[in-house]
């Protein structure tokens, strides 16, 4: 049975809807609903990966079964594939912070952020961590390479109270 929770919208039809909530209200509230947008839709994302990953590699196979590395080259096909752009993952294992770049990533600006991206990947990487994780944008660049630092709240507070001083 396909996965009815998943409708392709164009990129085009994406990035107008989001450009528009950012020009018509720049307060914390309109980053903060594209950020809930993309959290909400992250489950079924999930969802749409685990039945991909049954399709390429077998079914009975789930991402908590895969090596970190193996989840990682997955994950980043996966993405890809769905035209998020060319996913980079990487885990830092004294902190067990994760570190994704997207290059070419669909929503990428240097106005703007990612906030939808950073929604959908909160969400995700909450699902295969079995506990919520906190999702901190370290750069967004319209031709290059947006980069993300996944990790628990507290280690993610730490990192954002680092990276303002």
């Amino acid at each position: 049975m396909p996965n009815s929770t998943l409708i392709g919208i164009a990129l085009p039809t994406m990035r107008d809807l989001r450009s528009r909530i950012l020009s018509s209200n720049q307060s914390e509230d309109a980053v903060a609903a594209l950020r809930e947008a993309g959290y909400a839709g992250g489950e079924s994302v999930y969802e749409a990966f685990e039945q991909w990953l049954a399709e390429t590699r077998g079914p009975g196979i789930d991402a908590g079964e895969l090596t970190l590395d193996e989840f990682g080259q997955a994950s980043s096909k996966f993405f890809r594939d769905a035209g998020w752009g060319e996913m980079t993952f990487s885990h830092e294992d004294d902190d067990d912070v994760a570190n994704i770049s997207i290059a070419g990533c669909w929503e990428g600006d240097s106005a703007g952020g990612c906030h939808i991206t950073t929604g959908v990947l909160a969400s995700f990487f909450g699902r295969v961590a079995g506990y919520p994780v906190a999702v901190l944008e370290t750069s967004c660049s319209v031709d290059g390479v947006c980069q993300f630092m996944i990790g628990n709240g507290e280690i993610m507070n730490h990192r954002w109270e680092s990276m303002q001083s």
